[in-house]
């Protein structure tokens, strides 16, 4: 398989920052517009690295929604499934951190349009019928109830089909407690093959209690550690858990790993330098899943989608630009940022 069908189900929410780079809020008297969301990210991420992609929500009546689908379109993704209903277009604002300062994120989404939007079990036959991967996050059954139903009844649906779920936790202590996630989160899990987090979203979710990991071997300690706490949870085809050594908000180690069977790999550490940290976990799935399209080995994989895990947090946006050479030549350890001539 060269290319895999995908379908996102989530929220795409109007995404405004000061339009100097690095101001605060409180500083700026003008913001710049897009539109940002992670399974958006993912499923626009997968879309330019040439696979077949379509992203389900729902958006209101109005300018901010058609501009919303626009942004879609233009990286590729097929948005027959976005429907138009009451409610408003989800907002999030973003003060990007520098040094010592982190990033700041303020979110106004309550009620909004896909928050608001039932979707029936025939519906999903028909949404979920041809796909390869369904992605989800654990940003959206956290919006509402009527979000969780429609998880619940997708998830039955893809039972009975060939397709993947794959399902990154994200988890948002601002949008629900942990107790809240995790019997959520438990519901799903057995019903999900391809399972994305990293070591603070389990701690958060399930208080599992760790080493500190403030070091590049504690982290490392901890997050196996959380891998195979998961593992228990249920016999999942891949786990991955993203790791992040933060020296400041600008200067951060990444790396993951990740379990297939009873193998578990590492991918090599990459040093970056962070402009937009926003869509860096995104890109990772991404990339993980493209890997596993190209029946790459694991390795490959893994290192390919660490290495978009970093590139995308070097730019400003959320959706990952890299070309598949491009990633390539990061994983194979071109990290010095060489220009080509």
């Amino acid at each position: 398989m060269t290319h895999a069908h995908c379908l996102a189900y989530g929220e795409l929410l109007l995404r405004l920052t000061p339009s100097v780079h690095g101001e605060l809020l409180e500083q700026s008297d003008h913001l710049k517009m897009a539109f940002a969301g992670a399974e958006a990210n993912i499923i626009c991420d997968l879309s330019r690295l040439g696979h077949d992609c379509a992203f389900l929500s729902a958006f209101p009546q109005n300018p901010l929604g058609r501009k919303a689908l626009s942004f879609l379109n233009s990286y590729g993704v097929n948005t027959n499934p976005v429907s138009w209903s009451a409610g408003r277009m989800g907002t999030y604002y973003i003060e990007h951190g520098q040094s010592i300062r982190g990033t700041k994120v303020v979110y106004d989404r309550k009620h909004s349009s896909v928050s608001q939007t039932a979707i029936s079990a025939k519906e999903w036959e028909i949404l979920l019928e041809h796909q390869d991967y369904f992605i989800l996050t654990g940003i959206t059954p956290a919006l509402s109830k009527v979000c969780r139903d429609n998880i619940s009844a997708a998830l039955e649906v893809a039972q009975k089909l060939p397709v993947q779920v794959v399902l990154d936790f994200n988890y948002r202590r601002s949008l629900w407690s942990p107790q809240d996630a995790r019997a959520s989160l438990e519901q799903y899990l057995p019903k999900v093959d391809l399972l994305f987090a990293n070591i603070g979203a389990v701690q958060d979710i399930f208080g599992l209690q760790t080493k500190p990991w403030n070091t590049q071997k504690g982290l490392e300690e901890a997050s196996q550690q959380a891998l195979l706490f998961l593992d228990d949870l249920h016999d999942f085809a891949h786990i991955s858990l993203t790791m992040r050594l933060q020296h400041n908000a600008s200067e951060n180690r990444l790396s993951a790993l990740t379990k297939t069977g009873d193998q578990v790999q590492w991918a090599p550490w990459i040093d970056t330098t962070i402009i937009d940290r926003l869509g860096g976990g995104d890109a990772f799935v991404a990339a993980y899943l493209h890997g596993l399209t190209r029946q790459w080995p694991i390795a490959q994989t893994l290192a390919f989608a660490v290495a978009a895990f970093a590139y995308t947090q070097t730019i400003i946006g959320d959706v990952n630009l890299a070309s598949e050479e491009e990633l390539l030549s990061i994983a194979a350890g071109n990290t010095f940022g060489f220009a080509k001539r």
